[in-house]
């Protein structure tokens, strides 16, 4: 099981509706970093697996009139319409292309760094990247709190065979999110901080479908390694989008540092 990070041509719908999802639970939150952080005009941000751009945008309009910021992806075909003045827009993989050196006042990447074998790499790049006195922010979940919690029968077996697959194959940390806070120091960021939030996932609404939608992506791929029985995955996908399903989300964990 290897980590395709680009949606086929016929999953495009379903991935943008995913991203959709995604910046509706998880922009707010990120924005208050921002904020908290004293991002401000004139900066220089690195937007790093950029998405649909909703938080490239965000960055955009806290850095105007003057400031500046790069968003990067592998798959650009979610940032069509991002076109604000002050966002250049880059096909990049942040473990092989090279970044201008100490440019940026500002660098981000949310829910990346996690999917990444060679997330060291990535990370060193986004510090090299980075100015003296720059601020690194990274934001990754732990799914300690999901996943000590009663799951439904078949979506539970579901999920734990996806995450196994992923681990063994594509180098997926479903804990990287509790390790940032000794991770970033290990690079050399100074005045490390973090935090953690939660919240309700309920069947039926963008709080759960922003994981089941990741989850039918990656299905038929399972199915034919025979890693997944399609018959689990058929009874797992009902549990999991019945209203009555509600579970606690991973734990999302935002931490950040400075560059010295």
């Amino acid at each position: 099981m290897t980590a395709t990070y680009r949606a086929s041509d016929d999953a495009a719908d379903a991935e943008r509706a995913r991203l959709a999802h995604l910046a509706e639970l998880f922009d707010n939150g990120t924005i208050r970093t921002f904020r908290r952080l004293g991002v401000a005009p004139g900066w220089h941000c690195l937007e790093v697996g950029a998405g649909s751009g909703s938080v490239a945008r965000a960055l955009a309009a806290l850095v105007a009139p003057d400031g500046a910021v790069l968003a990067t992806d592998l798959d650009l075909r979610f940032l069509e319409t991002l076109d604000e003045p002050h966002v250049e827009v880059r096909a990049h993989d942040i473990t092989k292309d090279p970044l201008p050196a100490a440019m940026f006042d500002f660098a981000h990447a949310r829910g990346v760094l996690e999917h990444i074998r060679d997330r060291d790499q990535a990370l060193a790049t986004m510090t090299a990247a980075t100015k003296p006195g720059g601020l690194v922010v990274i934001e990754d979940v732990d799914w300690l709190v999901f996943e000590a919690q009663e799951l439904p029968p078949a979506f539970g077996q579901l999920h734990r065979c996806m995450q196994d697959a992923y681990v063994a194959g594509a180098g997926y940390d479903p804990h990287l999110g509790r390790k940032l806070q000794t991770w970033l120091p290990e690079h050399g960021l100074v005045d490390v901080e973090s935090a953690g939030r939660t919240f309700t996932m309920q069947g039926g609404t963008p709080s759960m479908e922003w994981y089941v939608l990741g989850i039918e992506r990656a299905l038929p791929t399972l199915i034919e390694a025979g890693i997944v029985d399609a018959g689990v995955a058929t009874a797992a996908m009902t549990e999991v989008r019945d209203p009555a399903c509600r579970l606690l989300s991973p734990l999302q964990i935002t931490a950040w540092g400075r560059k010295p």
